[in-house]
């Protein structure tokens, strides 16, 4: 989505300061003590919600950061329809027609049709050249999966850092806003004090409520990916094993 994170991290402080001056200008229109006046309030509709708007930028970045990896992985996807291998039932491939299908597929990528697929059943040719073994290559091939798929999820660990971080910036607000509250306990005994307070605890307990919304759509998000993931690597090995290794046979040579 973006060339460049730095990019995507100017995109997410607009995204996020462009939230929260609109949740502010709604909460001026809006007549206050109201409930929608409340709600935008909640939201971080006022000047003292820069904990939310923190929050709001940290969510962009980790929705912008999926939506890339989401993109990425429908893109691959795709070259479940490029053809590589046979579907044929009860179909044997001979050594010469596995080298076939390397050649095919090298073919493919140079016309632009690149994809883990097509290395996946590279590697899978190159190997079982290499030694002619077909449990060997399906030993090495099961590896090479698991290496690509662990490769992916650990691109992750940013998008788990900024779930968490969305969590412990609420907490940070409510004990910001508690400390504020505590502070104007001796204006607790004035009229014009009770509403000061109130506003502060209100602020406290509003940025975890926040946080704790924004995790949960994040966190949604992160394991819906994490399943589309699963389901691509499943299905890599499923498509290469059932059409390529365990179809490969050898003709044994005649002893004269």
């Amino acid at each position: 989505m973006f060339k460049h994170k730095k990019i995507q991290i100017v995109f997410s402080l607009i995204a996020a300061g462009g939230l929260w001056m609109l949740l502010i200008v709604m909460g001026m229109i809006l007549p206050e003590g109201s409930t929608l006046h409340r709600l935008i309030e909640l939201l971080g509709g006022s000047s003292r919600g820069l904990i939310q708007a923190l929050s709001y930028a940290l969510f962009f970045y980790a929705m912008f950061e999926l939506s890339e990896k989401r993109k990425y992985i429908r893109k691959q996807q795709k070259g479940f329809d490029y053809g590589l291998l046979p579907l044929q039932d009860q179909l044997v491939l001979s050594p010469e027609e596995v080298a076939q299908i390397k050649l095919n597929a090298i073919r493919l990528e140079k016309g632009g049709q690149q994809s883990l697929v097509s290395d996946f059943v590279k590697k899978a040719c190159t190997q079982y050249r290499n030694d002619e073994s077909v449990g060997e290559t399906l030993q090495v091939f099961n590896a090479q999966v698991d290496n690509s798929k662990e490769e992916l999820e650990g691109e992750l660990e940013i998008v788990r850092y900024l779930i968490g971080a969305v969590v412990s910036l609420g907490f940070i607000g409510t004990l910001i806003g508690l400390s504020s509250s505590i502070g104007m306990a001796h204006l607790a005994k004035t009229e014009e004090g009770m509403p000061l307070i109130t506003s502060a605890l209100n602020v406290a307990f509003d940025t975890t409520l926040v946080a704790l919304l924004l995790s949960l759509v994040l966190n949604f998000l992160f394991h819906r990916y994490l399943k589309e993931l699963d389901t691509f690597f499943s299905r890599s090995k499923t498509y290469v094993i059932n059409n390529l290794i365990s179809r490969i046979y050898k003709p044994e040579k005649v002893r004269v």
